[in-house]
């Protein structure tokens, strides 16, 4: 029961410190690029009821064959049916629901690994890599929260599966491992194939999963051809409507090209892209050295140990981005799914170093115990050299919180503290004295080398990430639409966007969100269409392009202001009724 109670309670911790987070502010942002292009097809199953045809962005005509489309239908079903709001939130809830559940699982693989420990520390790596979150991540309404979930639970679910004692027990865990392996595939389709091939390694180490698979391969020959069975029908519907050309699509292009050449020059990369970004983004999170000598250790013991889930965990790693790091298209964000390892490394010595350092921090105060100790003190000296010693121990807790305590009454600075060491060794030494070396021992190491490790500094830069605002298409696009309905309601025709040269610039955010008041697109600039969406009472009109192709023409409008919206890649200018959703520009630009 005791054992029980220390499980809720890591598992507790997790799903505070690090799940609940991944909900917070999830409208307070734009769509992303990519992101835009899938809340569009969601959009278009929603407008058409189409859920086999989802529109890809910027052509309502062409239906997205990129990727199979469970993750539209997943986010479509319960904004169809009223349950979640048709706005950014509603989008990407699922998401940050997936990457909750991954945190659990890794959590739970850490915990059969070394411990809940190891669980904790796994999950906190996670949570700190900065992009995981925020940059194509796993709160954003993509294709990576679900990629991440099904290795994560897939990987899991294989490892309690080969020592599961019941055969009612292993069929659910097959059961979830091929539901895990369908959410993947039906997702981003080929890359959840690295997934079998992490189990096939896991079995060609391990002669007791053998056994078993010989005892479970009617159960695991059954859930493939079901979840074959279950995935064939869009496929096939796809094949009979689009012909060979949906294969070009989905595979030609999405898979073949994207490895061997590219589809975007920019994502042409050195064979060692993964390797040396994933450093970079650990140095930067500040837990590139707890990784770096978990995966030493990690090393160190599968070489002695061969324990099933320390296999897994390097294989998880080692065949994934080693097999794509030979291809020479690479974006960082295909690297996610086979981030949990190392986190699970980091857990690993973390959990290593909190064993054995225990076991000598004891064993040195034990001997100096012996040798100094020993000597009766009254019990209320005892008390009192104690509750010295915890509140010298509150003092580092908050010096690792706030930086530094100072106390200072008026001009005068009666006592400060900025270092964490420096409270510990009093509330070892104060301990020591009191006759109770062991006690604080026991409680003061794990103290200390969680201090060490956890960079709070880190911590609190997620949360204040997911708190800020940064919706400047989103908020335009709000004002602009209201403007264009006082237009016309006021007899003007209140065209919509003017996207000038948009192939130089163009972001599906742009389109995503500015779409509802009409896009016109010109290749190049007509000054007199320019001149009417600048100046012509009644024309007047939002303007997209490019700060060169402004800086050309900006002198025939020296006499008047123009408000203008700079955004990522262009300039979105607010002439006339629209000026109140622009600022004010640089004085640059009124020369």
């Amino acid at each position: 029961m005791r054992q029980l109670g220390v499980r809720e309670l890591w598992l507790t911790a997790v799903v505070l410190c690090f799940c609940v987070p991944l909900f917070v502010g999830l409208g307070r942002t734009d769509m992303e690029n990519d992101e835009a292009i899938y809340s569009y097809a969601v959009d278009g199953i929603l407008a058409t009821g189409d859920w086999f045809n989802p529109p890809l962005s910027p052509h309502p005509d062409w239906t997205f064959l990129e990727k199979p489309p469970l993750k539209f239908w997943i986010v479509a079903a319960p904004i169809a049916s009223g349950l979640l709001p048709h706005n950014e939130i509603g989008m990407r809830l699922w998401d940050a629901l997936f990457g909750a559940m991954a945190f659990v699982y890794v959590f739970a693989f850490g915990r059969r690994l070394a411990g809940p420990v190891c669980g904790f520390i796994a999950v906190l790596v996670l949570f700190l890599y900065q992009p995981l979150l925020f940059n194509h991540g796993i709160r954003n309404n993509n294709m990576e929260a679900p990629l991440v979930l099904c290795y994560s639970g897939g990987i899991y679910h294989f490892a309690a599966w080969a020592s599961a004692a019941t055969r009612s027990r292993r069929r659910a865990h097959v059961a979830a491992v091929y539901a895990y392996f369908f959410l993947g595939f039906m997702t981003k389709f080929v890359a959840a194939f690295f997934l079998p091939v992490v189990l096939c390694l896991g079995l060609a180490v391990d002669r007791s999963a053998w056994r078993r698979l010989r005892e479970d391969l009617r159960i695991w020959l059954f859930g493939a051809l079901t979840t074959l069975a279950v995935a064939a029908p869009w496929f096939i519907y796809q094949m009979r409507k689009e012909g060979m050309g949906f294969w070009r699509v989905l595979v030609g292009e999405h898979v073949y090209q994207r490895f061997t050449s590219s589809l975007d020059k920019s994502h042409l990369q050195p064979w060692h892209f993964y390797f040396s970004t994933v450093f970079k983004e650990l140095e930067t999170s500040g837990t590139v050295w707890i990784v770096g000598i978990g995966v030493v250790l990690l090393l160190i013991a599968l070489a002695r140990e061969r324990k099933r889930e320390q296999w897994l965990a390097v294989a998880w790693f080692l065949a994934p981005v080693g097999l794509i790091s030979l291809g020479t298209s690479k974006i960082h964000h295909y690297v996610y799914p086979f981030l949990p390892p190392l986190a699970l490394a980091a857990g690993f010595g973390t959990a290593w170093l909190l064993r054995v350092g225990q076991r000598y921090a004891t064993a040195a105060i034990q001997a100096v115990q012996q040798r100094f100790g020993g000597m009766q003190r009254p019990s209320a000296v005892r008390a009192v050299l104690l509750g010295v010693a915890g509140l010298a121990v509150v003092l580092a807790v908050a010096t690792f919180v706030l930086g530094q305590v100072e106390w200072q009454v008026g001009e005068t600075r009666l006592f400060r503290n900025s270092h964490v060491a420096r409270p510990l060794a009093v509330a070892m030494v104060l301990a020591l004295i009191a006759g109770r070396g062991e006690m604080a021992a026991r409680f003061l190491w794990p103290l200390a080398l969680l201090l060490a490790i956890v960079p709070l500094n880190a911590y609190e830069g997620i949360w204040k990430k997911a708190q800020e605002e940064n919706h400047p298409v989103r908020t335009a696009r709000d004002c602009m639409m209201r403007v264009q309905q006082a237009e016309r309601e006021a007899g003007r025709p209140g065209p919509g966007v003017y996207a000038i040269g948009e192939h130089t610039w163009f972001l599906h955010t742009y389109f995503y969100y500015l779409r509802p008041m009409g896009w016109e697109r010109a290749e190049t600039v007509n000054q007199r269409a320019v001149d009417a969406a600048m100046v012509a009472p009644g024309m007047q009109r939002p303007i997209m392009m490019q700060e060169s192709a402004y800086n050309e023409i900006r002198h025939r409008y020296r006499d008047i202001i123009i408000p203008m919206v700079p955004l990522t890649t262009v300039l979105l200018l607010t002439p006339g009724p629209y000026g109140e959703c622009g600022r004010q520009p640089d004085p640059a630009y009124a020369r």
